[in-house]
């Protein structure tokens, strides 16, 4: 653990993996990310020579591995397409669709430039940083008590994230969405109605995957005390309407 979060002893990443980032001290860089930026991996660049990079077994299959402090970064770009770039995308793929008459090709070059630019700036580095987690040992293995140690590690300040919570995907919009399961037992109290929030992530019904059926005997009204907020918010939004529209009466035009 590091304060409260897990650190995984290897980050097996690839290609195209998705990343959550972990801390928030590079929230004024150039290319802004925080704790909870979700990334993309582009690239690896390993330092030069780098001693400990050698293929070892995991899960069965051989792969490249190497410890995080001979890595010089590994390049991500934001997952998160804000919506100008989507309108240039779209742009651009009408116009590649279209006549290419030499306006539409002047065109599509700039729109094409302008995507480039826009795409840099997505793009940054990851690089190791050192942690201190606290650990639980035994001092031998028959021992029955655990001993808390801390010590210093170097790791990329990233969590694997090809699965991710609800929180997560909140304002975004998926192609494929596969939910692995629903809140049970004291959480599904805590997240009520937590499923219209995860199924309306999702674009069309044939991209969604249930691996656990949902509950249909649950009850999906909203709550006495939303019920209740939601009335005194309907009757402050009119005391306040009310009020603009006797101060905008008297003013003199």
């Amino acid at each position: 653990m590091s304060g409260t979060k897990h650190i995984d002893p290897a980050l097996c990443i690839y290609i195209g993996a998705s990343l959550i980032c972990i801390v928030n001290k590079h929230m004024k860089d150039n290319v802004p990310r925080g704790n909870g930026t979700l990334c993309r991996v582009l690239g690896v660049k390993l330092r030069e020579n780098a001693p400990s990079h050698k293929v070892k077994n995991y899960y069965g299959k051989k792969v490249w591995t190497v410890n995080a402090k001979h890595v010089e970064w590994i390049q991500c770009e934001h997952v998160n397409i804000p919506g100008h770039m989507v309108q240039l995308e779209t742009q651009i793929y009408e116009l590649e669709k279209g006549q290419q008459n030499q306006e539409n090709k002047t065109k599509l070059e700039r729109l094409k430039e302008l995507l480039s630019k826009e795409k840099k700036n997505r793009i940054f580095n990851l690089e190791p940083e050192q942690f201190s987690p606290e650990v639980n040992v035994k001092h031998h293995h028959t021992s029955t008590r655990k001993q808390k140690l801390c010590c210093k590690m170097n790791q990329i300040p990233a969590n694997f994230n090809d699965a991710t919570t609800g929180h997560k995907l909140q304002g975004m919009s998926k192609d494929i969405i596969i939910v692995s399961s629903w809140p049970t037992g004291g959480l599904s109290l805590l997240f009520k109605n937590w499923e219209y929030v995860v199924l309306s992530r999702v674009r069309t019904l044939s991209g969604l995957y249930l691996v656990e059926p949902i509950d249909m005997d649950k009850s999906f009204n909203p709550s006495l005390q939303l019920r209740s907020y939601m009335e005194r918010a309907m009757q402050k939004e009119k005391e306040i309407l009310e009020k603009r529209r006797i101060a905008m009466s008297q003013i003199i035009w």
